[in-house]
């Protein structure tokens, strides 16, 4: 398999899925090993060819593996055979590829007493059968056919089959007798044999495959290190349930072990959930399981020829994995109900996509598991009453809330959704035209095709499961000819009159075709795009028409109330047998009991917390000066610098100038240059950033004043400012540091040396293929050390969003707001950062509660809510460490109560990461922003990921670098803003140096304590840097995650770092 190949067949072809599928997400990537071999394991097998298509392209874009998928060997033609090649599969030879129908027909002539006896009537086993080879039993009933490999032929007319099958319909096959129960015992064990006068069961014989070579391919690729992806159920189907798993899986797994016990092999199970996998436009969830192991007890009886109880007991661990990540239900119609339930249970609340899956899963084990429970039966059968109704009416279950509007908003809405149909049918109705013909033929071709599929199969009900592959295809084959032959005509008709005199006549007719092959394309994805949004209004016009009509609006008015019921009668029996399944219930729920109001518990006593156990709130402790340096606390606390303007060096022009200037200068005390007001408490940094931003905005006024006196061209003007400004800065920031103890760039964080950190400290990434736009452009001139804000606690709050509001207090409803509106910590400044972690239900919705992460303390904190705000400033981060508190463990309470919250207590937690870095995405406030944000985050992790340590957003593993998005932090003209916080010592390398390493040698990491674990005993001490650093760019990330992520250090201090702080040293840039 070859790397290149692999990846430009997958980039060519992932279009596909994106114009296909409206989305396609994956779930628990984060858990796929970066290195070693792996087994992927994925089911169900709903959607052929696309299943392949779909797992290689998130497994390459979320973890970047390549895998080689096992492929039936009759599909190894053509272009999928071509597309197999390039991307490494593994053609394996069926047994049901080679079925073919067999002369006679089969019974079991004593299926009591000896149930692997098989004789034929007018059957021919010697010529058509082989010792090894399979008979397959015909499908009935939508029931999958059986199959059984045989071990003995005993003459033309007898074999002997290797296990006894099971179930009941392949008992009534082979007997015709009808006492046979579910589980295909029989009733009557006094009747020995068949039914009188039955003549058996047609069926059909493949002969043995030798799978040696397929083995041994397999073996050699997991053995190099390499990933295999098999779909263990054999074949592709569109059932709702799993299909039994072939032992080719197990021996495969087992195999390569048997050969190379330490190779590291891994299993992964993978559950492709679909929504409607065989309709244009479907959505999916690519789920990941936990991966495991074989044990090795198992590997050693596979070797000591105890093959079939490995195998067996191999099987049953990748069926209970497959299980954790798919949803299963025994027919259609079970399934409706499942989602119905959902529907239901969840109160019209739209959920992300995982989490429906998840509720599926659970209620699809509650509903099998209690089956035969009255209330169960009941409420199925209520449920499918509720379904037909809704097809009676042709409505979706969300649209039955209609009924609830009053006929002005009805008519209102009606007449809206309308017109903007008309208006996107301007956007679609070319697009559809022009490709209507791809559509006819996809349509047609893959009914066709879907028939054929479902006549030469045992296990498929309606052959859907090949639709989307032939739909596709025949879009690949037939949309270029189309678009070639629109294009052929535009031009002969540009050649023949310029296309009725429209085209200039000195347009060539063969730039007219190229220009085809760009417009009609186009055109065509113009009209999708429009036409997913127009689908949408279209199908909500009717329960809109339902509700005016006289004869109907009664009818949906009757089935909202049916509604309300059924959804108070689900979630009673979900809150009755909840607890019987899960343990833990309550604190299991993916959504809030829809019963409460608050949906949740109110208080610690409901919550069966006594009062006692609630935290009382600390003494409010006193703002410290320690860890500062001498010169700062030699100092007087009262001392003022209020008359700062009297101070020559802060004058534009020396002293023995001033006087010529003081006509523009607007006089003032001592100024030399402008007035400067009277400043309070200057020793403070919220005065010096005053001051700072007075001197600017002084500095613009009478640079707009000179200009108009002057003849400057404008570049001059801009180099005088520049300097000018960056001359000022870089006075006003000496100037700081000496009046309040801040550190020196060069001691507050170490800086790289070629002699110490090897020649690499001194290049640029040269690997980098991200780059900013063309016109991104920032302020290169400026000092930045020093030129922030102090603060004492940073909270980050989980919105989902990369984008916010120009200021996020004003973000209605979020806990941000609360916390512009409470008091302030009694600890120091608060730093309020919104930032793009998940929210607990992965979606920005501010009427659910949240978590927030808590810097330096490294904590987070679970089921924040906006009425919780003041208690959580007062009880937690008042008392959490601060920038300047020294490296000490600070014990802080697990849970927070508040008598305001309505969802209980909050809880908090470590943080799973060693390092936390943050970047700014408020594209609101300046497009830059929005801009470099996501490119260095995926140059960042590029390289983290080599050493394992990327982490997703949803990634819980200790010990990586978790990388968010953050809203404003100040100086956005010095994009990209980076703060980087990392625990002491983060992977145990800060004092290693790289120059004394050999070349290409790379230091190992230690594997730091588990926070939650081994170290809780010590204490956790949060945060012991913060390296803040500016103009990051992509070529930048490399040496900033080898040297500052993992060592602490910094690489271009004199142009990127504008301060920080380091509480090992007690040292601060402010």
């Amino acid at each position: 398999m070859s790397d290149w190949k692999y990846d430009a067949f997958l980039h060519t072809f992932s279009i596909l899925v994106d114009l296909f599928f409206r989305e396609v997400h994956p779930r628990g990537a984060w858990r796929i090993p970066r290195t070693g071999p792996i087994l992927f394991v994925a089911a169900p097998h709903a959607n052929q060819f696309v299943d392949g298509l779909v797992l290689q392209r998130t497994l390459k874009n979320e973890a970047n593996r390549r895998v080689g998928l096992l492929i039936a060997e009759k599909s190894v033609h053509g272009f999928i055979g071509w597309g197999s090649r390039q991307t490494g599969s593994v053609p394996v030879g069926r047994a049901q590829d080679k079925a073919k129908p067999a002369s006679g027909a089969i019974y079991l002539p004593d299926p009591i007493n000896d149930p692997t006896l098989i004789r034929g009537v007018g059957t021919d086993f010697e010529k058509e059968a082989e010792v090894g080879g399979m008979i397959f039993l015909p499908s009935a009933k939508g029931v999958t056919g059986s199959s059984v490999d045989i071990s003995q032929i005993n003459g033309p007319e007898e074999i002997r089959i290797k296990r006894p099958l099971k179930g009941k319909l392949p008992m009534e096959q082979l007997t015709g007798r009808d006492d046979i129960d579910e589980k295909g015992n029989f009733t009557n064990k006094e009747f020995k044999g068949i039914k009188d006068g039955y003549q058996g069961t047609k069926f059909k014989i493949a002969p043995h495959i030798d799978q040696t070579e397929v083995y041994k391919a397999v073996f050699n690729r997991l053995r190099s290190g390499g990933c295999i992806g098999i779909f263990p159920e054999g074949g592709s189907h569109d059932r709702t349930e799993l299909l039994p798993l072939k032992a080719g899986v197990a021996i495969m797994a087992l195999g390569t072990l048997a050969e190379d016990p330490d190779c590291g092999l891994q299993i992964v199970p993978v559950g492709m959930n679909y929504f409607h996998a065989h309709k244009f436009r479907s959505r999916a969830v690519i789920e990941f399981g936990a991966p495991f192991q074989i044990p090795r007890e198992l590997v050693e009886k596979y070797k000591n020829n105890e093959r079939r109880d490995a195998i067996g007991q191999t099987l049953d661990m990748v069926h209970q994995a497959l299980s954790a990540v798919t949803v299963s239900a025994p027919d259609y119609d079970t399934l409706m109900c499942i989602q119905a339930a959902r529907r239901l249970y969840n109160t019209g609340k739209k959920l992300p996509l995982p989490m429906v899956v998840e509720l599926n899963r659970r209620l699809a084990v509650g509903f099998s598991k209690y089956k035969d429970d009255p209330r169960i039966i009941n409420l199925m059968n209520d449920l499918r009453d509720y379904n037909k109704q809704l097809r009676y009416l042709n409505i979706r279950d969300h649209q039955v809330n209609y009924a609830t509007m009053d006929l002005p908003t009805v008519v209102f809405t009606l007449l809206y959704r309308v017109a903007k149909l008309l208006v996107l049918s301007i956007g679609v109705i070319p697009g559809l035209v022009l490709f209507a013909p791809v559509f006819i033929a996809t349509k047609i071709i893959s009914h066709r095709k879907a028939k054929e599929a479902l006549a030469a199969s045992t296990v498929k009900i309606q052959g859907r499961d090949v639709m989307a592959t032939w739909k596709l295809l025949v879009a690949m084959a037939f949309a270029p000819i189309l678009y070639n032959f629109y294009s052929v005509i535009l031009a002969f008709k540009v050649y023949q009159d310029h296309l009725w005199g429209y085209v200039p006549e000195w347009v060539p007719f063969w730039l007219v075709f190229i220009g085809g092959w760009i417009v009609f394309p186009a055109i065509t994805f113009a009209a999708l795009r429009f036409g997913e949004v127009g689908m949408d209004i279209l199908k909500s016009l009717r329960p809109l028409v339902l509700c005016i009509s006289p004869t109907s609006s009664n009818s949906l008015h009757r089935l909202r109330e049916r509604r309300a019921e059924l959804s108070e009668k689900v979630v009673k029996v979900i809150n009755d047998l909840g607890p019987d399944m899960y343990e833990d219930f309550e604190h299991t729920r993916l959504i809030a009991d829809p019963t409460r109001a608050d949906g949740g518990l109110s208080s610690p006593k409901e919550a069966g917390v006594s009062d006692r156990m609630v935290p009382t709130p600390p003494e409010s402790p006193h703002l410290s000066r320690k860890n500062t340096t001498k010169s700062s606390q030699a100092m007087p606390r009262n001392e003022s610098f209020s008359n700062i303007g009297a101070i020559g060096m802060f004058a534009t022009r020396p002293p023995s100038r001033s006087r010529s200037r003081s006509s523009s200068s607007g006089g003032g005390f001592g100024s030399g240059g402008f007035p400067v007001s009277g400043f309070t408490s200057l020793d403070t940094n919220e005065g010096f950033n005053e001051a700072s931003n007075k001197i600017r905005a002084a500095m613009r006024q009478r640079g707009q004043l000179r200009r108009r006196k002057s003849g400057f061209s404008e570049e001059k003007r801009g180099e005088r400012e520049k300097m000018a400004a960056a001359g000022l800065m870089s006075i006003f920031g000496g100037a700081r540091r000496v009046l309040t103890g801040s550190a020196r760039a060069s001691e507050l964080f170490p800086q790289t040396r070629p002699d110490v950190d090897g020649e690499a400290c001194k290049h640029d990434c040269d690997s980098c293929t991200v780059k900013y736009p063309r016109h991104f452009k920032v302020e290169e001139t400026h000092p930045l050390y020093g030129n922030i804000k102090p603060w004492s606690t940073h909270v980050l709050v989980a919105t989902s969003k990369t984008d916010w509001s120009r200021h996020v207090e004003d973000e209605r409803g979020s806990v941000m707001e609360a916390f512009g509106h409470a008091s302030k910590p009694s600890n120091g400044r608060l730093m309020l950062s919104a930032s793009n972690m998940p929210t607990p239900n992965n979606r920005p919705d501010y009427n659910q509660p949240t978590t927030i992460l808590v810097l330096p303390a490294f904590t987070i904190i679970e089921n924040v809510t906006p009425p919780a705000v003041p208690s959580l400033i007062n009880k937690y981060i008042s008392r959490a460490p601060t920038t300047s508190d020294p490296l000490e463990p600070v014990s802080l309470p697990k849970t927070i109560p508040s008598s305001r919250s309505s969802v209980g207590d909050m809880v908090a937690r470590p943080c799973p990461h060693r390092v936390v870095v943050l970047l700014c995405s408020h594209r609101t406030r300046d497009a830059r922003c929005g801009q470099s944000a996501p490119l260095i985050k995926k140059e960042l992790e590029r390289h983290l990921r080599p050493l394992g340590l990327d982490r997703d957003l949803d990634d819980e593993r200790p010990g990586g670098v978790g990388i968010y998005f953050v809203n404003h932090v100040g100086g956005h003209k010095y994009s990209a803003n980076m703060l980087v916080y990392r625990r002491p010592d983060a992977f145990g390398i800060d004092t290693v140096k790289r120059a004394k390493l050999s070349p290409g040698q790379e230091p190992e990491l230690v594997k730091p304590m588990d926070e939650e674990g081994e170290g809780a005993e010590k204490g956790d001490v949060g945060a012991a840097q913060c390296i803040w650093l500016a103009r990051v760019r992509p070529e930048d990330c490399e040496n900033i995650v080898r040297y500052t992520i993992l060592q602490g250090k910094v690489v271009k201090a004199d142009k990127q770092l504008r301060g920080g702080f380091d509480r090992g040293k007690g040292v601060m840039s402010w």
